[in-house]
């Protein structure tokens, strides 16, 4: 699957986790038409989701780039945050998965039982809402960890 494949697979699953219940903090649910909202990333969300050991640890030897944050916004849902880190010389789909699996278990991510990439979790942040991981192949050896949040701005209530 190329880049865009891939890119297009990403926003639609986005999509469908946002839709089961991806929004921030308390507080920040807002009402009115979309159309009339800015679209902002939500600094705390970003700070925390920079820490999550799925973003900062990587398999043994595989290097890393920096995680690189993205906001999707448009006149109609779905639209989202986004960190993404590319990880390279990572090895096997199946150590790869073992790896995320571990890690994501140990710090508080569910895996789905019916995930279609390498790896695909959610874990429920302090407002009762969820973030969407996945792992996604990208090459032979090459990954890209992606976590999904909803724009403070866009946040539907979830309470």
């Amino acid at each position: 699957m190329g880049r865009v494949g891939v890119f297009r697979t990403a926003v639609v699953l986005a999509a469908l986790a946002l839709s089961l219940g991806g929004c921030g903090r308390l507080g920040d649910a807002i009402s009115g038409d979309l159309s009339d909202r800015a679209c902002h990333p939500d600094p705390e969300t970003v700070a925390a989701l920079r820490q999550e050991p799925v973003l900062t640890r990587t398999p043994p030897g595989a290097p890393a780039r920096p995680a690189t944050e993205t906001v999707s916004c448009g006149d109609e849902p779905p639209s989202f945050g986004m960190l993404d880190r590319e990880v390279t010389g990572a090895g096997a789909a199946d150590d790869v998965a073992g790896f995320y699996a571990d890690l994501g278990r140990s710090s508080g991510w569910e895996a789905f039982d019916h995930g279609v990439h390498v790896y695909d979790a959610g874990k429920p942040d302090d407002t009762r809402c969820t973030w969407r991981l996945q792992v996604v192949s990208t090459a032979e050896g090459t990954y890209h960890v992606q976590i999904f949040y909803t724009p403070r701005d866009l946040r539907p209530t979830c309470l």
